[in-house]
């Protein structure tokens, strides 16, 4: 299952490009890096322009096509510093343009024409390479990264809902009355922000979604009337909360608050009604819970969209898709969540490892088996560590913490064959190289290699362990879910005495991924993989695959992970339990990543 995401960016602490006098006007440009150097780079979207600010919201929202779940997926955020001569027009026109009009201005800037000759005359604040995966993972999902020549870049993640209204969201507003907020005798050039309220695991925030243009001088402003995406504005939800900002334009960008008022596309749709004494409908603007001036709604309709379920048809609606020009009518199925409305709702993802040191492996010390270590100068890997680092790098994107557990079994210490075990000196190790020392250091000790290859202690611990994530997670307002990751070389010796400590351990909020290492005859595994609802208690929590079946990372990761989504959906959804926290969030609370090297050479597309 893929998802469709929007991104909404901003940045902080910007370097000024643009001398002593003025301030830079960072617009940005985002484009997907392919998953290995001989993919092309797409440009996926640009922002708007926010003049004269070394902190910029952007209105313009970036839709992402096609992510899924343990597959990779790159997307590389670059800053420029807009030229407006080269894009032959002046920064005063631009500055009384609204978001979108200054959007088609760079995309113009940015064509073919210019980069024809190899030209491209905006400067380079800063590029940041994010990964989807560590964003969705992040505290807010929002993900953070530092730029080459100062400031931050912020990337802030949500599914787009497929079963919401789309479709041309038309608008029109005017003011009466403002209070000025100018002095001297000059008379304010108001214009309005839309923004919409984003429920984050951590807490509610606003996300600008739209910036009218300014009207000079004039407290009775008509503002151009706009025609914008519904997703971008509402992600197909017309009674999500949005906010309507007033603001006093100033050329330096630090624009003064007129006032505000909250509404929804709804509430913006039933203003052009009349009110129970035959009056058109008006919101009172407010500041500092003062009414301080009046909105009224001029056009609002909604031109050439229905809602959609998750299978792509449209739904009945009670009235005409096109226009909409009061409330909705659509009658809309329960929206049932997805995996990544876990994900997005706080849910962490925590990782086990358990790794086979039985004697099917063979004797260590012989080039060909299993666990055979190659010499440091061939810069090869064996089998197991190319399944740690390539299962572990994509599920530690996920694991908040980064710190593991990893546990061996069917190694003889003292005479005693142990099927669980603890790797290394830590109970918890640190990151995916973590996982690597601990897996070497357990051939440092005084091991035996036994039989039989047993796995009921290691699903045991696990589950204790996903009973302990989830007790640890529930006392901070959150959810936790654990994925087993067992590494082994020999088929499981009961098959059925295992099949049952399965059943059990899918009480818990466990999934269980099971790699075959080797060419060991795993039919036996197969049957654990084997799940009938019909005849078995439990849920499924299984997935098997051979390793030797995979030629590269991405395919034996996506392979691995497939059923993941759906199995914690199962575990959350079938008990009531609902993707969401409420605990306070506020972009300052975002650790900044600095910037990676190879985020400095920055390919511009047309």
């Amino acid at each position: 299952m893929t998802s469709r995401l929007q991104v909404s960016l901003s940045a902080q602490n910007l370097r000024n490009l643009s001398g002593y006098l003025s301030k830079s006007d960072p617009f940005a440009v985002v484009t997907v890096r392919g998953d290995n150097p001989d993919n092309r780079p797409e440009v996926v979207g640009r922002t708007d322009v926010v003049f004269n600010n070394l902190n910029p919201n952007w209105a313009t929202i970036i839709f992402l096509e096609g992510y899924k779940f343990g597959v990779p997926f790159y997307i590389e955020v670059g800053v420029f510093d807009f030229d407006a001569k080269a894009a032959g027009t002046t920064e005063a026109k631009l500055q009384m343009n609204d978001a979108h009009t200054n959007l088609n201005v760079v995309c113009d800037a940015s064509s073919r024409n210019l980069l024809r000759n190899g030209q491209f005359p905006h400067r380079v604040m800063g590029t940041a390479l994010f990964e989807v995966g560590e964003i969705l993972a992040s505290r807010g999902n929002v993900g953070s990264k530092s730029l080459q020549t100062g400031g931050a870049v912020y990337a802030h993640i949500e599914r787009c809902r497929e079963d919401g209204a789309h479709g041309k969201f038309r608008f029109q507003m005017r003011a009466f009355r403002l209070k000025n907020v100018q002095n001297l005798g000059r008379t304010s050039s108001p214009f309005f922000e839309l923004l919409r309220k984003v429920d984050r695991p951590t807490g509610a925030t606003w996300v600008k979604v739209y910036q009218s243009n300014v009207v000079r001088s004039d407290l009775h402003p008509v503002w151009n009337d706009a025609t914008l995406d519904l997703e971008a504005v509402c992600n197909g939800d017309l009674d999500r909360a949005m906010k309507i900002i007033l603001w006093d334009h100033r050329r330096s960008g630090k624009h003064k608050h007129m006032g505000e008022f909250e509404t929804t596309v709804n509430g913006l749709l039933n203003a052009r009604e009349l009110d129970a004494n035959g009056e058109i409908v008006t919101f009172t603007v407010m500041k500092y819970e003062k009414a301080v001036g009046t909105c009224e709604v001029m056009k609002a309709s909604i031109i050439g969209g229905q809602p959609r379920k998750n299978n792509g048809k449209p739904q009945e609606q009670a009235s005409p898709p096109s226009p909409i020009t009061g409330p909705s009518q659509a009658i809309m199925a329960p929206d049932v969540p997805e995996f990544i409305d876990y994900l997005t709702g706080g849910c962490q993802i925590s990782l086990a490892v358990a790794i086979d040191f039985t004697a099917s492996n063979g004797d260590p010390r012989q080039e060909g088996t299993p666990h055979y270590f190659h010499p440091p100068a061939s810069k090869e890997w064996n089998d197991y560590e190319k399944a740690i680092f390539a299962v572990g790098s994509i599920l530690a994107k996920y694991d908040a913490d980064q710190r593991f557990p990893v546990w061996g079994f069917g190694a003889k210490y003292n005479n005693v064959v142990r099927h669980c075990f603890q790797c290394g000196n830590e109970v918890e190790v640190e990151g995916v190289q973590g996982i690597m020392d601990a897996y070497r250091g357990v051939f440092r000790t005084p091991l035996t290699m036994s039989y039989p290859t047993k796995f009921t202690e290691v699903i045991a611990t696990a589950a204790s362990y996903a009973r302990h994530e989830q007790e640890v997670a529930h006392d901070e307002g959150k959810l936790s879910y654990t994925i087993l990751l067992i590494l082994t070389a020999g088929s499981v010796e009961d098959v059925k005495e295992t099949k049952q400590h399965l059943i059990e351990a899918s009480k818990d909020p466990l999934s269980i991924v099971i790699v075959g290492i080797g060419d060991t005859d795993f039919s036996g595994m197969e049957f654990l993989d084997s799940f009938d609802d019909e005849h078995e208690d439990g849920r499924d929590i299984t997935k098997f695959v051979r390793f030797n079946d995979y030629k590269s990372y991405n395919a034996l990761t996506e392979a691995v992970l497939d059923e993941i989504p759906g199995q914690l959906v199962d575990y959350y959804y079938s008990r009531g339990i609902l993707p969401g926290t409420d605990e306070g969030y506020s972009q300052e609370d975002v650790e900044i990543q600095p910037a990676d090297d190879d985020e400095r050479t920055f390919t511009f597309l047309g």
